[in-house]
């Protein structure tokens, strides 16, 4: 397999320039002045950046290494990144006072864009997986073995997941079924794949026999659980108080 930072580049540029246009103008019917939506797009941008770096940066800065060197180095984690861009959009709205639900406008958008971002790994040559026998393995020079060993394309396993979620959201919200959460529903089902993908990852265990990414995982899949189950249970008890006002006053 070869590598190609260039090429790696342009997927990364073309993904951001995807997700910029197609967020822009989903949100384009929503009642929102210009200061709230340029809130919303920099702290998504910011939570999302500082998130994916965070990891590598405490790590190598434990480790001896130069924290500004670190931060434009190569290295970054889509998942902390995720949960670092949700947050961030979080923070954004309840500072600029945005009450209406903006998730479902970032979810396709993003998970193809970060699907197209791992076709930029794969033609980087970085995030390979462990050495296979399976006929679909694919060998990458950057390995340790310099490409001798056929491994698991996580590149192209994670490409799958990504735009097969993009298609299931994309259904569910043009037919109206299923949740208004499909962004939390992203992270909760990204969380879950990443806890499974860590064994074709060669990935080296940190404790109790699971990686660091599992470990991760594990943390933000059950976070974003509860607050899922949270907004869920806030809304039934807000249908429920209207109802019953409603009833009251016998609408």
């Amino acid at each position: 397999m070869f590598q190609s930072r260039i090429a790696y580049a342009v997927c990364m540029g073309f993904a951001a320039a995807i997700a910029a246009y197609w967020i822009r103008r989903r949100q384009r019917s929503m009642e929102l002045d210009t200061a709230q939506r340029l809130g919303i797009l920099v702290g998504g941008l910011v939570g999302a950046t500082v998130a994916a770096k965070l990891p590598f940066l405490l790590a190598g800065t434990y480790a001896g290494g130069n924290p500004l060197d670190l931060w434009f180095s190569d290295g970054k984690t889509v998942l902390w990144g995720l949960a670092g861009g949700y947050l961030g959009v979080e923070f954004a709205k309840w500072t600029f006072y945005v009450r209406v639900s903006t998730g479902d406008t970032f979810v396709i958008p993003v998970a193809i864009a970060i699907a197209i971002g791992r076709i930029g790994c794969l033609l980087y040559g970085c995030c390979y997986g462990v050495a296979t026998n399976q006929s679909w393995g694919l060998r990458f020079s950057a390995a340790e073995d310099g490409g001798l060993l056929l491994r698991h394309p996580a590149q192209l396993y994670e490409f799958a997941f990504h735009v097969l979620f993009a298609c299931v959201a994309g259904y569910g919200i043009r037919n109206g079924k299923g949740t208004p959460h499909w962004m939390l529903l992203y992270l909760i089902a990204y969380a879950t794949f990443r806890f499974v993908s860590e064994s074709w990852r060669p990935e080296p265990p940190l404790a109790g026999g699971l990686t660091f990414y599992q470990w991760s995982s594990l943390g933000i899949g059950v976070g974003f659980s509860a607050l899922l189950l949270w907004r869920l249970h806030v809304e039934k008890m807000t249908i429920r108080l209207i109802k019953d006002r409603e009833s009251k006053l016998g609408i």
